[in-house]
């Protein structure tokens, strides 16, 4: 299967370098690269043009994330939509080829893993990511039949995009949580997600304890529609808005 790995970028040239030596070295090669970029000023756009990926650029005053998810669909030519933010570097060679594998089975929607904490996180984050990738690692691939906190979060999700076609990600919950509706609706229709740990990314903020509970409070936010405003995100130092 042809699949399309969509990276929502802004203003991340150099985690972004990182992030597409690791794709080119994923063994599995049947894919194309979007970048869909929020104006960036660090060459970004520069980089990812030059290693051979489409660009699509999003204006800061158009942009809210389930808006740049539907827009790297709709540049995408896969059969199987990849997503990922540009700090987030897939764990392993072989991230890509486990996540395709449960494709084969067409009661398959979507598949995802916990992330994993990058090198150099907080004690905080260290606490908070590690414990829920651990125990999906115990549990082994396992099928979701139900939502809720930390399941497809698009930060590194796969699903079908001919389903993706039937049901858009929706731009009514622009500062979030368009994953999960779409999450939601593909079980209401019948089919299944998959947790599969060896999905994982290592993906942190550098948040502390009082960061990471504003992250967490800022999540529950998340369950109904929202309007985008960049004051919510005043607890995340690492943005570059």
């Amino acid at each position: 299967m042809l699949v399309s790995i969509i990276i929502r970028t802004m203003n991340e040239k150099d985690d972004l370098e990182k992030l597409l030596n690791v794709l080119l070295n994923q063994n599995y090669h049947s894919h194309e690269i979007i970048v869909v970029d929020n104006e960036s000023t660090d060459g970004t756009v520069q980089l990812a043009q030059e290693r051979g990926a489409k660009v699509i650029t999003i204006s800061r005053q158009d942009f809210n994330f389930p808006r740049s998810l539907n827009r790297g669909a709709e540049a995408a030519s896969g059969e199987i939509l990849v997503y990922l933010v540009g700090h987030a570097l897939p764990y392993t060679d072989d991230w890509l080829r486990c996540g395709m594998e449960h494709f084969s089975d067409a009661n398959v929607a979507g598949v995802y893993s916990p992330v994993i904490p990058k090198k150099g996180c907080t004690v905080a984050e260290h606490l908070f990511y590690w414990p829920g990738y651990l125990i999906a690692k115990m549990r082994g691939s396992h099928k979701v039949v139900k939502t809720g906190m930390g399941i497809f979060g698009a930060t590194n999700i796969a699903m079908r995009r001919d389903l993706w076609e039937k049901h858009h990600f929706d731009e009514t919950y622009q500062l979030g949580g368009e994953d999960g509706e779409w999450a939601g609706w593909a079980i209401s229709e019948g089919f299944q997600l998959v947790c599969d740990y060896r999905f994982a990314v290592k993906h942190s903020h550098g948040l502390g304890f009082a960061g990471l509970k504003k992250q967490i409070q800022y999540w529950d936010k998340l369950s109904e529609p929202t309007t985008f405003s960049l004051e919510e995100f005043a607890f995340r130092k690492d943005l570059k808005f």
